[in-house]
C-alpha cells in the first residue's frame, strides 16, 4: 500500500511524503532495454545475476527497433579486421536471424579477418529484432518490466540500494546489488545526483514508406542533419532532457517526415514511424575517465572492448573500463550512449555496436560487485577481462600489426601484379 500526501508550501512548489513498496530486490538492475541494456542484462545474467530489466518503451531495442534506426553498423576497423567481438557480434546476428540482412559474405563465417573491402554490418528488420531481443532475455532468465519509468533512485551515501518507478501498478521500488545505466539518457546518474555533461541534437527523422503503385518492399525515409537533407532554413538544435525540448523535436520531425511524404513523388505512403523521439546524444557520465579523441588508437590497460569509427576506415578505440563507472556511486555502471565519452569520440561510442560492447562489459562488471561487494572502482580489472575475453570480447588492437599486414598484402599484390 502506497500513502501519499502533500501540501502546498508556496505558490509554485509541493512538498510530497510518499511511502513506496519494495516489490523484490534482485542482485543486478538494467534501466533501459535497448541494445545496451539488453547486451547489459544478457552478460549479467549469464555471470550468474538475478536481474531485472527496466523498459519505458512497449518494445526492446531502443533507437535501433522503436526508433526505426535499422543499421546494425560495422564490427570491424574498415581494413578487414574484426574489432568488435562477443554479444554485441552476436546480436548483429540475432538481428537478422529471422529475417534477411545486408551482410556481406566474406563476414558469414565470423572471421577475425576478411579479405573484403566490405564492413562488416547489416540492415535488419526492427521488429523482428525487437521481438528477438525479447526471447533471448527469456531465455536468459531476466525479469522485464516495459512501460515503466524511472522516477527516482534510493541511497544511502554512495550506493544506489533500490530504484523507483511508476507504471499502471502506480509507483514501485525494486532493491537492487548493482545498476547499470543504459537509459542512453543518464537518467540514474542524474536521479542520484552524480556529474554528466549534455549535449543539443540536430533535428532528424527516420521511418518507413512505400510506394503504393509499384510492388516494393517497405523502404526507409532518412530526413534532416546528416541522414537525407531537408532541414527547413534556420533549424535548431534541441536537448533531449527537458520536456518542452523533447516535445518541439517531436513535433518538428513529425512535420519533416510529414512534409517529405506530402511532396514526395506520386504514390509514397508513409507505412510506420518511430514510437520515440530520435535523439543521439542526451546525457553523458562524467567518469572516473573521460574518453576523448586523443585516445585513438592508445592502448588501454583497463580496456574491455573496442570500438571502430563507424564514418571512417581504420580508426580504432580501446574503451576504458574507468570510462563506465563514477567514483561518485559505488555500484552504478552506465553502458551505451551515456557512457563518459565526449566531443567526436562520442558520436563513435553510441551507436549500436559499441552501446552492445559496453553494455556487455557493465552487465558482468555488475555482477561481479554485485556477488563480490566491492565498489565499481575497487573491482579488479583482470577478472573481469578474462570473462569478457572468454566471451568472445576483442580487448586491444595492435595497430602495428595491422599496417604491417596491409603493407605486406599491397606488396605480395604488387609482385604477383609484376609476374
Amino acid at each position: 500500500m502506497v500513502n501519499f500526501s502533500y501540501e502546498v508550501r508556496t505558490v509554485n512548489r509541493i512538498t510530497e511524503q510518499i511511502e513506496t513498496p519494495l516489490i523484490d530486490t534482485y542482485d543486478t538492475v538494467v534501466v533501459g532495454g535497448g541494445v545496451a541494456g539488453v547486451a547489459a542484462a544478457l552478460a549479467a545474467a549469464r555471470h550468474g545475476s538475478r536481474v531485472l530489466l527496466i523498459e519505458k518503451q512497449t518494445v526492446l531495442g531502443g533507437l535501433a527497433t522503436a526508433g526505426h534506426i535499422i543499421i546494425y553498423l560495422p564490427l570491424c576497423d574498415g581494413l578487414g579486421n574484426k574489432v568488435i567481438g562477443g554479444i554485441s557480434e552476436e546480436l548483429l546476428w540475432e538481428s537478422i536471424r529471422y529475417g534477411k540482412g545486408t551482410l556481406d559474405p566474406a563476414w558469414h563465417s565470423r572471421p577475425m579477418h576478411a579479405d573484403t573491402d566490405k564492413r562488416y554490418e547489416t540492415v535488419f528488420n526492427a521488429g523482428e529484432f525487437a521481438f528477438r531481443l525479447e526471447e533471448l532475455l527469456e531465455e536468459a532468465g531476466v525479469a522485464l518490466l516495459y512501460d515503466t519509468v524511472l522516477v527516482n533512485v534510493a541511497k544511502s551515501e554512495k550506493r544506489i540500494d533500490a530504484v523507483i518507478v511508476e507504471n499502471k501498478s502506480g509507483r514501485q521500488a525494486y532493491g537492487c546489488k548493482a545498476v547499470v545505466d543504459a537509459s542512453g539518457d543518464g537518467d540514474v546518474f542524474a536521479r542520484f545526483g552524480a556529474d554528466f555533461g549534455e549535449q543539443d541534437n540536430f533535428l532528424a527523422y527516420w521511418s518507413y514508406y512505400v510506394d503504393d503503385k509499384k510492388d516494393e518492399k517497405l523502404k526507409i525515409m532518412t530526413v534532416g542533419s546528416n541522414t537525407g537533407g531537408g532541414l527547413p532554413e534556420g533549424a535548431r538544435k534541441y536537448r533531449g532532457t527537458d520536456v518542452t525540448e523533447v516535445t518541439e523535436f517531436l513535433k518538428a520531425s513529425h512535420a519533416l517526415g510529414f512534409e517529405r511524404i506530402k511532396h514526395g513523388k506520386n504514390g509514397e505512403v508513409l507505412a510506420s514511424f518511430p514510437s520515440m523521439a530520435q535523439f543521439r546524444t542526451t546525457r553523458r557520465l562524467i567518469g572516473a575517465y573521460t574518453m576523448t579523441h586523443g585516445d585513438l588508437f592508445r592502448h588501454q590497460e583497463d580496456s574491455v572492448g573496442c570500438a571502430g569509427d563507424w564514418r571512417k576506415r581504420e580508426d580504432v578505440y580501446e574503451i576504458p573500463y574507468r570510462a563506465l563507472y563514477t567514483e561518485q556511486i559505488d555500484n552504478l555502471f552506465a553502458a551505451g550512449r551515456n557512457i563518459s565519452s565526449e566531443g567526436d569520440t562520442w558520436e563513435v561510442t553510441r551507436v549500436i555496436p559499441v552501446a552492445a560492447a559496453t553494455g556487455h562489459a557493465a552487465g558482468i562488471a555488475a555482477a561481479m560487485i554485485a556477488e563480490s561487494g566491492k565498489t565499481a572502482k575497487e573491482l579488479p580489472i583482470a577478472p573481469l577481462q578474462n570473462a569478457l575475453a572468454a566471451d568472445g570480447v576483442i580487448l586491444h588492437y595492435d595497430r602495428e600489426h595491422v599496417l604491417r599486414a596491409n603493407v605486406n598484402k599491397d606488396e605480395a599484390v604488387r609482385i604477383e601484379g609484376e609476374e
